[in-house]
């Protein structure tokens, strides 16, 4: 099934070394953002640093983690396991509050990540360049590139999956109990931090179905399986009681979901889409040319079918999603990965052809050009990146609250979002709470929809404390509410756009 060769070359390492050192130079010197609030991102950043905050301020446990929007409660909330976030607070407790020790470690996991792309190619092909290769074009690609400077989880899981899958690889040749502890653990934290990246259990078991039914009988792998489903599920029914107790989701299983409806299946333009994001943000150029030239060479083994459809089966399972370049980039890490490896077996593939072929030379550096002028354009869109849910009025509004503030106060904030999903996707609720006035300000409060319309809720809130209502747009122009402040509410700031009102 596989290769493993005893030792990389000294060449290689060094080689290796070097692409990492300068990736890593590259990366903190051209993609870190002078700030998360007008990254890329900006709003899941944002959210993700407050949760980090809190846990420095507060020292509550992992399993409660709080966001700022959640009215007068503790603002627990329903969500992915924060390991990340913990980690960031603990490094808080050194260095204070920074944005800087999320965006390293996540520098960190995807390189670690890299390494282990490394390790699965050799292991796979036998192949050194192939592997460094396949390494670069990993690092090189629009999904790392933007999320190793990001404080966003998705690096950690990407980093735990690479390990359970080669854990798994492993465990499945030579049986050892090491691989076997190794994949179960290190597949639940990838599940654990991000649940998608669950689609690594589906490619686990393909692994089998196509090429090693024999292991379907082993014991030990159904036991890790259930282990796993066990972990994650237990976290996800936990996390899913602090929803139902305290009302706050991201929408793991409460609030929001992130699965197509049927008719949402139907729209044919959402496919179009699909192709879109796998190439810009997954696969990439070079994984699309190395899945259809391995395809039409009948290269592919039980490995990478399964592969393929761990990964079809995640793009439908969040297509709601992962339509939408404004909020699923970061959801084609997965596949960016595959795309990596794809391009390692092709390159191995190719340079044995073009060698016998004494083109080797012209071969290598065509590859090379091509790569770096990839690297650049990716580079130019994390420095230049899509703001589809960014107003730099939030942004505004929010430093101006800031200064007129008292602390602690409680606030409600117009957000950019609507309550309510398109119709394509069934009306169904939506993760409307915008977080970026709370960040700044790091005052709590309650988030009202874009398209809410009246003031019952706004006088709700107020009864419960609230002490400012922020209204960030000029649109939506509401008459109703409009009235009810006038009445009950002394006019602070004003500009073209953003309104900031204290109740009286």
């Amino acid at each position: 099934m596989t290769n493993d060769k005893a030792a990389v070359s000294v060449t290689t390492k060094k080689i290796l070394a070097l692409v990492i050192l300068l990736w890593i130079i590259i990366q903190l010197l051209i993609s870190l953002p002078d700030s998360i609030l007008d990254d890329w991102m900006s709003w899941r950043q944002a959210d993700t640093q407050n949760i980090a905050r809190n846990f420095y301020k507060y020292d509550e446990s992992i399993f409660y983690p709080q966001i700022n929007w959640g009215g007068n409660g503790p603002g627990y909330v329903e969500n992915e396991f924060q390991l990340y976030t913990y980690l960031i607070s603990k490094i808080f407790i050194l260095t204070g509050e920074h944005t800087l020790p999320g965006q390293l470690l996540s520098l960190i996991f995807i390189i670690i990540t890299s390494l282990f792309l490394f390790k699965l190619v050799i292991y796979r092909f036998n192949d050194e360049r192939a592997a460094v290769f396949g390494t670069i074009v990993f690092l090189v690609s629009n999904g790392p590139i933007h999320l190793s400077t990001a404080i966003m989880p998705d690096a950690l899981s990407i980093m735990f999956y690479s390990i359970g899958l080669y854990s798994f690889i492993k465990y499945i040749d030579q049986k050892s109990q090491t691989y076997l502890i190794s994949f179960i653990i290190f597949t639940a934290l990838a599940g654990l931090v991000k649940p998608l990246a669950l689609n690594l259990g589906i490619i686990q078991f393909f692994i089998l179905l196509f090429g090693r039914r024999e292991s379907l009988k082993d014991f030990k792998v159904w036991l890790g399986w259930f282990v796993i489903v066990i972990i994650v599920g237990s976290y996800m029914y936990f996390s899913y009681n602090l929803y139902l107790k305290y009302g706050n989701t991201f929408g793991v299983i409460g609030g929001e979901k992130k699965f197509p409806t049927l008719h949402g299946l139907t729209v044919l333009i959402h496919y179009p889409k699909l192709f879109y994001m796998t190439v810009v943000w997954g696969l990439g150029i070079t994984g699309w040319f190395s899945l259809v030239y391995l395809l039409l060479k009948k290269k592919f083994t039980n490995i990478e079918w399964a592969m393929l459809i761990g990964n079809v089966v995640a793009v439908f399972i969040a297509m709601r999603y992962m339509v939408n370049q404004g909020f699923s980039p970061h959801y084609y890490i997965f596949m960016c990965f595959w795309g990596a490896y794809l391009s390692g077996y092709a390159f191995k593939l190719l340079e044995e052809n073009y060698s016998q072929k004494g083109m080797k030379v012209r071969f290598v550096t065509s590859v090379s050009v091509i790569i770096v002028i990839i690297f650049a354009a990716h580079l130019f869109h994390r420095t230049h990146p899509l703001r589809i849910h960014y107003h730099p009025n939030v942004n505004k509004t929010g430093y101006k609250l800031k200064e007129i503030a008292e602390p602690n106060c409680l606030i409600i904030v117009r957000s950019i979002a609507n309550e309510k999903e398109r119709s394509t996707w069934g009306n169904r609720m939506n993760n409307f709470e915008d977080p970026r006035v709370f960040y700044i300000t790091d005052l709590h409060g309650w988030s009202l929809p874009r398209d809410y319309k009246g003031y019952e809720k706004v006088s709700e809130y107020r009864r419960l404390g609230a002490k400012y209502f922020v209204e960030p747009y000029k649109n939506p122009v509401d008459s109703l509410l409009e009235l009810y402040l006038v009445e009950n509410a002394v006019l602070v700031y004003a500009d073209n756009n953003g309104r900031i009102y204290k109740f009286k």
